[in-house]
């Protein structure tokens, strides 16, 4: 039923990777191929599964990730004020193709944006230190991983939501 309020959080409801409902990985053949043009970027190549639980991960795969986050929140300036803009209105969301499309929320611009920001609040914001959940903040797991895969690439970044943002400085729309 559209419309319904939902029984759970967002943060409570974990990604379901079914067939055809994600992007699948490419083959370690592609992957060695791209790594003769481009050493030291892909990795090893390996097979894996997106509908499995190993995903053969390194183990300290969390902190290259927070390390990668913190540095680029270093380096630009534009994604610090992307995490704390956004001011959670939903105008977003009904301009979305995925959103209307599947009926997930997860699909909606603002809060496939949120996947991210809870992540950025946890480690980085005062309030997501001290209130934790209550602020929207919570820690990096696989399953946080797992929804970072399945909705960011989900996500073909035509900029329909950015048209519509409020908070969006951009001069492409009309008075």
């Amino acid at each position: 039923m559209t419309g319904a309020i939902p029984k759970k959080d967002w943060m409570d409801v974990p990604a379901v990777f079914k067939p055809g409902n994600y992007c699948y990985p490419a083959k370690p053949s592609m992957v060695e191929y791209l790594s003769k043009s481009l050493p030291g970027k892909f990795g090893q190549p390996r097979e894996w599964k997106v509908e499995s639980d190993d995903w053969k991960l390194p183990e300290n795969w969390q902190k290259i990730i927070l390390d990668g986050l913190k540095e680029r929140l270093e380096k630009f300036r534009s994604l610090r004020l992307f995490m704390d803009i956004c001011v959670r209105c939903g105008a977003c969301a009904d301009k979305c193709h995925f959103f209307l499309g599947t009926g997930d929320p997860k699909n909606m611009p603002v809060l496939r944006a949120e996947l991210l920001r809870s992540v950025y609040r946890h480690e980085y914001s005062k309030a997501g230190k001290v209130l934790k959940g209550l602020a929207g903040a919570r820690e990096l797991t696989f399953g946080v991983l797992k929804e970072w895969f399945m909705y960011a690439y989900q996500c073909t970044e035509c900029r329909r939501c950015s048209v519509f943002c409020p908070t969006e400085s951009t001069p492409q729309r009309s008075p």
